[in-house]
């Protein structure tokens, strides 16, 4: 206690230093926050829209082939295809075994393909009798574009912790230079050793209320010793 009380220096700079990781600490917290929830938002409405969509047009698939057979299915991003139940064991290997429904499937690109990474797709299956139906959809550029995102994103973090330090250096130098002025006049009162009025040099602040309480605290310390004269 006498040890932190006789150097106020290293005190002060302690203040500072809490000040500074208290602003980027809540300025980081807010931004990793922020980019969790955004991250958490896409993934899920993307999983949601695809899966209900898939859903939808394999059924319609269905129906459409049950009425029309040779009428072909015709998509932009989605492919079509119909096996009978004889047939059932000509389809690729991931997608036997598949109940109905939506799945996700990644597979590593054959040896002459372009593409580089592995492909990643959703694949909607539908049953009726003697028949089975799927629709598959690539998602390997949303997958892409979610890693694109996911990159951003960690960078911006990363720059808003830079702009909360240098926040948080400025507000501590803010919040800090009325108190070091105030250490400066007192240590060179001290030094002097006479009385001058402090509270003039401040603003109607909490600095300026201790320097006024310091004022006040002085003139009755001067007031005594008088009285200790006189008597």
């Amino acid at each position: 206690m006498a040890t932190e009380s006789s150097n106020p220096k290293r005190h002060r700079k302690r203040l500072r230093t809490r000040i500074v990781l208290s602003v980027l600490a809540i300025g980081s917290l807010l931004s990793v926050l922020f980019a969790a929830f955004a991250l958490l938002l896409r993934a899920n409405l993307e999983e949601r829209i695809i899966d209900r969509v898939l859903a939808q047009e394999v059924a319609s698939f269905a129906e459409q082939f049950q009425k029309d057979p040779d009428a072909p299915a015709e998509y932009s991003l989605i492919r079509g295809r119909v096996v009978s139940d004889s047939k059932y064991q000509v389809i690729p290997k991931a997608w036997q075994g598949l109940e109905p429904g939506v799945h996700r499937i990644s597979e590593q690109n054959q040896a002459g393909q372009n593409q580089a990474g592995p492909k990643s797709y959703k694949l909607a299956v539908h049953q009726v009798p003697g028949f089975w139906f799927f629709l598959r959809y690539d998602v390997t550029a949303e997958e892409r574009s979610r890693r694109l995102v996911t990159q951003s994103i960690v960078l911006s973090v990363i720059a808003f912790a830079g702009l909360a330090l240098l926040l948080g250096l400025y507000s501590a130098s803010s919040v800090m230079s009325p108190v070091a002025e105030l250490l400066r006049r007192l240590t060179r009162l001290s030094r002097k050793g006479k009385v001058e009025k402090l509270a003039p040099h401040f603003a109607d602040d909490e600095v300026g209320q201790l320097a006024q309480a310091l004022d006040d605290y002085a003139l009755k310390l001067t007031e005594l010793v008088e009285r200790d004269r006189e008597f």
